[in-house]
């Protein structure tokens, strides 16, 4: 910007093709996790998560099915030199991001998996 605060017209163009970019590429990461080939992928995933998915096809890591005591479940992925403290997390990532999707973006705030009776099976 110029000392009477107007923006330069390459400042204006750069930041334009810099939100053109930004909107291709929601767009695009938007039709990638539409794909039911990645329907395992998290709908805002971390790098981490996409690590772990990589690991998980690569033999690296181990998808682990969830079966809480009223009968529902579901798959978490961890490395395969993963913790216990690695496993509870995302156990408790996965719980969140599930209370999330049903309840909207209403904030989680008292979840403690030590407090959830769970049983798990490795396969």
């Amino acid at each position: 910007m110029d000392s009477a605060g107007a923006a330069k017209p390459e400042e204006v163009a750069a930041y334009q093709s810099t939100e053109a970019k930004q909107a291709r590429l929601q767009s695009m990461l938007a039709a990638l996790l539409d794909d039911p080939i990645l329907a395992d992928v998290p709908r805002k995933p971390s790098l981490g998560d996409v690590d772990t998915l990589i690991n998980l096809e690569l033999g690296s890591a181990m998808r682990v099915n969830v079966v809480k005591l009223d009968n529902t479940s579901f798959d978490v992925a961890v490395l395969n030199n993963a913790t216990v403290k690695d496993l509870k997390l995302a156990i408790r990532k996965k719980i969140t991001e599930i209370e999330q999707g049903q309840m909207g973006h209403r904030h989680i705030s008292c979840l403690n998996c030590s407090e959830v009776d769970l049983l798990a099976a490795v396969y």
